[in-house]
C-alpha cells in the first residue's frame, strides 16, 4: 500500500477512512467561508477609513450639520462589521451530531455572494456621500442612503444566522 515513503496523518486518513475526502472538502469550504467573510470585513474596514476621511474633511456648516449623522453611519458600519466578523462558520465540525450537507453549504455560499453584492451597493452610496462632502452640499440624502443600506445588510445577516440555525436542525446525514 505504501510507495516507500512515510505517510503523514492526513494522507493516511485519506487512504484509510472511508469518505474522508468528502469531509476534507467540506472542511476546506468551511475555511473558505471564513476567508470570504474576512474579505467582507476588510471591505467594510476600508469603508470605515473612508468615513473617517470624509468626516475629517468636512468644514464649516456642512461639518456641523453632518456630525451626528456621520456618527450614526460609523456605529452602523461598526455593527455590521462585527456581525460578519463573529458570524458562525458555514459548516459544523467533524464530531458534531448533525452535519451540513453539500447542497446546504452551496446555498450558504450563494447567500454570502449576495452579501458581497450588498457591500458593493454600500460602496456606491459612499461615493455619493464623498461627492456631496467634497462639494460642500447637504449630505442628508447620501447619509440616509448609506444608513438604509447598512440596516438592510444587518437584517440580511440576521437571515444568515437563521439559515445556519435551520442547518443545525437538519437530520443527521450519516
Amino acid at each position: 500500500m505504501s510507495d516507500g515513503r512515510n505517510l503523514g496523518f492526513l494522507e493516511k486518513a485519506i487512504r484509510l477512512i472511508p469518505g474522508y475526502k468528502g469531509y476534507k472538502s467540506k472542511e476546506e469550504r468551511r475555511d473558505n467561508d471564513q476567508l470570504f467573510r474576512m474579505g467582507l470585513v476588510q471591505k467594510l474596514e476600508l469603508l470605515r477609513t473612508r468615513l473617517n476621511e470624509i468626516t475629517a474633511g468636512l468644514r464649516g456648516p456642512a461639518a456641523l450639520a453632518a456630525v451626528t449623522d456621520m456618527d450614526r453611519v460609523h456605529k452602523k458600519l461598526e455593527r455590521v462589521t462585527d456581525e460578519i466578523r463573529f458570524a458562525s462558520r458555514g459548516y459544523r465540525g467533524w464530531f458534531d451530531m448533525h452535519k451540513v450537507r453539500e447542497d446546504e453549504l452551496n446555498s450558504l455560499y450563494a447567500f454570502d455572494v449576495g452579501l458581497m453584492e450588498n457591500i458593493e451597493e454600500v460602496e456606491g452610496a459612499f461615493e455619493s456621500m464623498e461627492a456631496a462632502a467634497a462639494a460642500g452640499s447637504p449630505m442628508n440624502e447620501s447619509i440616509g442612503r448609506v444608513v438604509d443600506l447598512l440596516v438592510a445588510f444587518s437584517e440580511k445577516m440576521a437571515l444568515r444566522s437563521d439559515l445556519l440555525i435551520d442547518l443545525e436542525k437538519n437530520t443527521p446525514t450519516d
